[in-house]
């Protein structure tokens, strides 16, 4: 992809009216897996993405449903994750 993806360059390579776009933008998808297998999402992002690429219908609801989908999927894998709060050593003292 030359860039580094984000949720925006991914929903508009999606989007993109060349085919060539949406396959690469559906492998950076997968290429995701790769590094989230932990993840909790990864099993459903690997089971959308072997779907592949639905009809491409820029003004269709489903098609515009499963380009939010993905999306969706990526800002999940790219969250902040929490970190645990330390407590101090009273804290933990006194419980």
């Amino acid at each position: 992809m030359g860039q580094k993806t984000t949720a925006q360059t991914l929903r508009a390579q999606l989007m993109a009216p060349e085919p060539v776009q949406r396959v690469n933008a559906l492998h950076a998808l997968e290429l995701e897996l790769v590094e989230a297998s932990p993840h909790a999402v990864a099993e459903e992002l690997e089971a959308f993405a072997a779907r592949g690429i639905p009809y491409y219908a820029p003004d269709g609801p489903a098609y515009r449903e499963w380009v939010g989908k993905a999306v969706a999927y990526w800002e999940q894998l790219h969250a902040p994750k929490s970190v645990p709060r330390m407590t101090s050593a009273r804290a933990r003292r006194a419980a």
